[in-house]
């Protein structure tokens, strides 16, 4: 199954905002900090005459998808729009300026940049910055953040894709012919790896499942009763979703534990444990047989293009060996990212 929309970014956001929760599903919180209003330019000044752009949506830091790791490569001057208030630790040291602007793309045509670095045009920051690009004829580079399902919001038109595998820029280019894909592999994997190195700690015999009621790809009863399914099984402590926050996910907790099943504690990272991994789809699953930690994938009637999408990262169902370690590179994905940017490779 190929992308489902492999164009028209209106249409895929029509499809996501068919998907939403209904109205009234989130809690709001009241005395929360809410975000700023406003975008930052934070910028660093370099040797060379390239000047690159990063755009960054969110501090969350799977969804850097290894952005802020180029920035120690990048030799010329580099520019980063945030939303105020998104202030990635790589941001805040002495070396950066940091400018208020009324929108992403305020004031960029005087900074010369030569190139533009995002995760897509599906967040904010990224379409402003991509739709400025393309007008003012300045290339356009994303980088795949994530594992691919057909559901995976289309790429700005004119852009060249850095890919983690052949395979998954084929996947994402499907029916256009206006990009290019360059393949550098996966930052996250490589810091996995890297991580992993002369580790050794006793596995522990329980393991956990990586809950992913928040998925809008996957219907909600695909999800739990995976959940529900393996965790019984295996005895196997449910470890919820970073936004498995709203009411249907609560109410989806509280019938996993009225069923016995026991929960983790989120406090302790994923990457400290050492614990065989399971769950419907995820990069996790990747990074923890990069970590040389068992590692599948389990989901009782999925819809049939998982089967696919399992297929094409290697991850092996519950009751098989366990899914190999991806091919990591010896050169480290944000190294070769900096050097396309800037013209090097």
């Amino acid at each position: 199954m190929a992308l489902i929309h492999p164009r028209s970014l209106e249409r895929w956001q029509e499809w996501r905002g068919s998907r939403r929760r209904i109205p009234g599903i989130h809690r709001v919180q009241i005395g929360a900090p809410q975000p700023a209003p406003g975008y930052v330019l934070h910028s660093r000044d370099g040797d060379g005459s390239a000047r690159t752009l990063l755009g960054i949506d969110t501090a969350d830091g799977a969804a850097h998808g290894g952005l802020p790791a180029v920035l120690p490569y990048v030799h010329g001057t580099v520019h980063v729009v945030t939303p105020a208030g998104v202030v990635p630790e790589e941001l805040k040291g002495p070396g950066w300026r940091h400018e208020r602007l009324s929108s992403p793309s305020a004031g960029l045509d005087r900074l010369g940049i030569t190139a533009v670095l995002t995760l897509g045009w599906h967040l904010e920051v990224g379409r402003e910055l991509h739709d400025w690009a393309h007008d003012a004829e300045i290339p356009g580079v994303v980088i795949q953040h994530d594992v691919l399902t057909p559901f995976a919001p289309p790429l700005p038109p004119e852009v060249t894709l850095l890919a983690w595998t052949e395979e998954d820029g084929a996947f994402h280019r499907a029916g256009r012919d206006d990009v290019e894909v360059r393949v550098v592999g996966s930052q996250r994997m490589w810091e996995a790896r890297h991580d992993a190195a002369g580790a050794e700690a006793d596995l522990e015999d329980r393991p956990v499942f990586l809950g992913q009621l928040d998925r809008i790809d996957l219907p909600r009863r695909t999800t739990l009763s995976a959940a529900l399914s393996y965790c019984r099984s295996a005895g196997a402590l449910y470890r919820p979703g970073a936004e498995e926050t709203d009411r249907s996910s609560r109410i989806a907790h509280r019938a996993l534990r009225a069923r016995g099943i026991e929960f983790q504690d989120t406090t302790i990272p994923l990457a400290a444990q050492n614990r065989p991994v399971v769950s419907v789809l995820s990069a996790d699953i990747l990074e923890a047989a990069v970590r040389g930690l068992p590692a599948w994938v389990h989901a009782p009637r999925a819809p049939s293009w998982l089967d696919e999408q399992w297929a094409r990262y290697g991850m092996r169902r519950v009751g098989s060996e366990p899914t190999p370690a991806p091919k990591v590179s010896a050169d480290e994905p944000a190294r070769l990212i900096a050097q396309i940017l800037e013209g090097g490779a």
